[in-house]
């Protein structure tokens, strides 16, 4: 199995945190966010390729990963990062797909592993301990996510109750073989008839291929994962950690 983190962002968010640094080197208890998900795969045995934008060297240094420069990290987002891993991805085994600003266990990596399906997406049924962790009103930074059976049929929507959401979106996804691919064929197409499908999000993306009949099927966890959005994030986590309350929700590895 191999993996791609997408880590070229420019991590504005982040402030000072992040000002000459990739947003994944960013620490969260005793180590950067790249190497506790990097634990991780280890453990599996999963080769790991990072996508980069700025500073790749930071990011190679010490580690035994291939390191992959997306040459347009000033101006696109996730898919577009994704798009230049294409190269690096074999049409004839599954790859998982994982943000750079996440952590999660192993045992969310396990049951993504465990995934057979085309597009297999980790959806946290347990998500709001963690929105009211990030935040005082968990609406403000909440997406729709809507299942019919085991599909989703709607992600990625602003929403006014969290009464609407059945879980959240992590980063996290895997798809079978050849299937990537395939995708990016739609992408190009889609690109080729409005350059500014360059820049769509990836819940944007996904919620176009259902509506384009493409099944997506949700992977339920709950818990053991963080995003690490902001430095406001951060703080709040780190405290969390320090109060011995973080383990609740996620325990690194590294």
């Amino acid at each position: 199995m191999k993996a791609i983190i997408l880590a070229a962002g420019l991590g504005t968010r982040m402030g000072p945190l992040a000002a000459s640094r990739p947003k994944c080197l960013v620490e969260l208890a005793g180590a950067a966010l790249l190497d506790h998900q990097l634990a991780v795969y280890k453990h599996f045995g999963v080769d790991v390729t990072v996508m980069a934008g700025a500073y790749p060297e930071q990011i190679q240094a010490g580690r035994d990963v291939r390191v992959v420069v997306n040459p347009a990290y000033t101006t696109g987002n996730m898919v577009a990062t994704l798009r230049f891993s294409l190269p690096v991805v074999s049409r004839s085994e599954p790859v998982l797909v994982a943000y750079g600003d996440i952590v999660f266990s192993r045992e969310v990596l396990g049951t993504m592993l465990a995934a057979s399906r085309d597009i297999d997406v980790a959806v946290d049924t347990r998500w709001r301990r963690l929105w009211e962790l990030r935040m005082e009103d968990p609406t403000t930074d909440c997406e729709s996510l809507r299942l019919e059976g085991e599909r989703i049929i709607d992600i990625g929507a602003r929403v006014r109750s969290v009464d609407e959401v059945q879980g959240q979106y992590i980063g996290l996804l895997r798809f079978a073989p050849g299937v990537l691919h395939a995708l990016f064929e739609r992408f190009d197409l889609r690109v080729a008839q409005d350059a500014r499908y360059w820049n769509t999000s990836m819940t944007a993306f996904l919620q176009d291929l259902i509506r384009d009949g493409v099944a997506i099927h949700a992977v339920p966890i709950a818990s053991g994962w963080l995003e690490a959005d902001n430095a406001e994030d951060l703080r709040r986590y780190t405290e969390a950690h320090a109060a011995g309350t973080l383990a609740d929700l996620w325990s690194p590895a590294a």
